[in-house]
């Protein structure tokens, strides 16, 4: 994918994000005279802060649209109290549901025409979402009840709401609350798995372990802080809780720390490393402290990394991202830059429409049911972009990984390549130190012989111009000729510097020739040699191939010369041709060179066919030559769009062919 077309998608991505947080719906304050066959959220009416004798309702109420805006009733300890008005409509049995969303210690207390009806029991620890269905009679008979809230001591009402509805409405509610939680914790759980399973099959991609880390710690969190398993444990195991709940909430922002090392790090940046196991190490400290001293000490732990040292921490990496960008702008940084200002976004939007637009808490900021949910929501989203763009850079991780193992694949098929390669050379300069050695003793032999007869007549000890010493001089000048001629031949072959002068030829008359001719030499060296005409099968037309009839012979006879030589005195030597049929109709025609001679090892049968290869038959047995012939027979048969090989090979003989395209002709032509 192309630098210009990643740019194009993380922009589309961030359109729809912000679109999303654009478009996300502001929910209404429900009116308490909806029908109750729905739940409905208790609209607030009135608000009075200050402390009450117990069992007195406070008599002085304000407008609760005032509430945000009253800095002198909000001091430290002062307890909030709400009211609203329900209505019935005749109906003397009703359920309310409390939710609240704790952030800081306080207790809820419900009054229903005076009356208590409800009571928080213990506090559960920091961070928890708890609710509470409670069922009411209505013993005035009134269609009208009042019910009034006591949030002691005061704080922000983030997350706390009270619902009416029937029971099967407010569990409906509930359900369309959690479970939206539940599934994101379900998919992060799986996108956590997977992160560590590529881990485990990539080991230095430790951006993998931190991402699942991450994931791992933001599903426990959705699942842990909803409230409905909380019923099954004893209000003290909550405490346990809640610690481990804290301890895991260090341990998210740890990982995400080493997210961003790993990320945006570089050389001088280990700081950021060392960061984020310094939170691990709060996070052992804060546990500690809680198993020493308590409970307190842990809700110390917790706000005072909650409210300024996380804060702190998120300044620190905005200004690492910032340098990164500055640095270099990858499309893994910019995806990850973009998640951070979405979590940043949404986190400072939150607080804004708190009131509280500075990044550090205050304890006299407000904050009213309606904009509580529209907070949350804000953080959620945030948190959410994050995670999406944490899914695109493993996406990138895996595109790269892949592309990475594809180009490995590559690399190693070019390095085996290389390898086949490099023995070859190894083995053809072998073979070229072979061949000097060889040349030489075979060129050396012949000059001795001639040296020395020629020395012999100039010494006098045998008469000069002898005509058998002059045979002898002149079979060995043939026999270096030939090696020369050789070796100029198979050069002349591969530089395709020989022309071919091809012609439609006969078959059958051009095998018969070439038999005859070698017949008699043969019998006269004490070889059987036999061979058999080969007849045309159709009236009309006989066979032939498209070929150089002078180097065919010359194929013909490198063969036949080789079988001789490895053939003893004695032996049989066969020639036989035949028509083959691979398609439809004979379309090759192959001629079979058989001795009965020693046959070729196996270890030798692929390196016969190599330049200056001579077998260790062919030395032991002192038989002459360069090992050029065979080469030179395949490069002529090459040229001829035909072959030329071994077939079999045994102690009782070898077969070599030789197989031409095979052509028809009409008599006339």
């Amino acid at each position: 994918m192309s630098q210009s077309k990643r740019l194009h998608i993380i922009r589309l991505i961030l359109l729809l994000l912000t679109a999303g947080l654009i478009l996300q719906p502001n929910p209404v304050q429900a009116s308490s005279h909806e029908d109750q066959n729905q739940a409905s959220r208790i609209a607030w009416e009135a608000y009075y802060f200050g402390n009450m004798t117990n069992g007195q309702l406070p008599s002085e109420w304000h407008p609760f649209s005032r509430m945000d805006s009253d800095r002198n009733g909000a001091h430290p300890g002062n307890e909030l109290w709400l009211k609203a008005h329900l209505s019935k409509k005749g109906i003397s049995l009703g359920q309310l549901l409390v939710y609240s969303y704790i952030v800081k210690d306080f207790e809820i207390a419900l009054f229903l025409d005076g009356q208590p009806v409800f009571k928080s029991e213990k506090l559960l620890p920091s961070g928890f979402i708890s609710w509470r269905i409670i069922s009411y009679d209505n013993i005035t008979g009134h269609e009208d009840q009042v019910l009034v809230a006591r949030i002691s001591p005061h704080q922000n009402l983030e997350g706390f709401e009270v619902w009416s509805g029937t029971s099967s409405s407010l569990v409906l509610k509930l359900l369309r609350t959690e479970a939206p939680m539940w599934a994101g914790a379900i998919v992060l759980s799986l996108l956590s798995a997977v992160s560590l399973l590529l881990y485990f099959f990539n080991r230095s991609q430790t951006l993998f372990i931190y991402f699942s880390v991450f994931l791992a710690s933001f599903a426990i969190d959705l699942t842990v802080m909803w409230g409905g398993w909380q019923f099954a444990f004893r209000s003290d195991a909550l405490w346990v809780w809640g610690s481990l709940i804290h301890f895991n909430w260090y341990i998210g922002y740890a990982s995400g720390i080493l997210i961003t090392y790993a990320i945006v790090g570089g050389k001088g940046s280990k700081w950021i490393r060392n960061l984020g196991y310094a939170v691990v190490v709060y996070a052992f400290v804060a546990v500690a402290g809680w198993l020493l001293f308590g409970e307190q000490a842990q809700l110390l732990f917790y706000q005072l990394f909650y409210d300024y040292i996380s804060t702190c921490l998120l300044l620190a990496l905005i200004v690492v991202l910032f340098l990164a960008l500055k640095r270099r702008r990858n499309s893994e940084i910019m995806v990850f830059a973009i998640g951070n200002a979405i979590f940043v976004g949404g986190l400072v939007l939150g607080r804004a429409v708190s009131g509280q637009f500075g990044l550090f808490p205050t304890t006299r900021t407000l904050l009213t049911s309606h904009h509580a949910f529209a907070q949350i929501s804000w953080t959620f989203l945030g948190f959410g972009g994050v995670v999406i763009c944490c899914g695109i850079i493993m996406g990138m991780r895996l595109m790269r990984m892949a592309q990475l193992r594809s180009t490995n694949k590559e690399l190693a098929k070019v390095n085996g390549e290389l390898i086949i390669a490099n023995e070859k050379l190894s083995h053809i300069d072998q073979i070229r130190s072979n061949m000097y050695s060889e040349v030489s003793h075979e060129l050396n032999t012949p000059i001795t012989a001639i040296k020395g007869y020629v020395q012999l007549m100039l010494n006098g000890t045998i008469p000069a111009g002898e005509t058998r010493y002059l045979q002898v001089i002149h079979d060995k000048s043939l026999v270096m000729e030939r090696m020369i001629d050789d070796m100029l031949e198979i050069v002349r072959l591969e530089n395709k510097h020989i022309q071919f002068e091809y012609e439609l030829v006969p078959f059958g008359a051009l095998f018969a020739r070439l038999c005859s001719k070698v017949q008699m030499d043969m019998l006269e060296q004490g070889f059987t040699f036999s061979w058999v005409p080969m007849s045309e099968p159709w009236p009309d037309r006989f066979t032939a191939i498209y070929a150089d009839p002078m180097r065919v012979e010359q194929v013909f006879a490198n063969l036949l010369s080789n079988a001789r030589k490895f053939t003893a005195p004695g032996g049989t030597i066969r020639v036989e041709a035949t028509m083959e049929e691979p398609g439809a109709q004979p379309s090759v025609i192959t001629i079979r060179i058989i001795d009965s001679g020693y046959g070729i090892e196996e270890g030798e049968r692929e390196s016969i066919f190599e330049r200056y290869y001579r077998g260790k038959g062919a030395k032991t047995g002192a038989i002459t030559g360069t090992g050029l012939g065979l080469p030179i027979c395949r490069e002529i048969m090459n040229a001829h769009g035909g072959e030329v090989g071994l077939e079999r090979s045994s102690t009782q003989g070898s077969t070599f062919y030789i197989r031409f395209p095979l052509h028809y002709a009409h008599v006339k032509e």
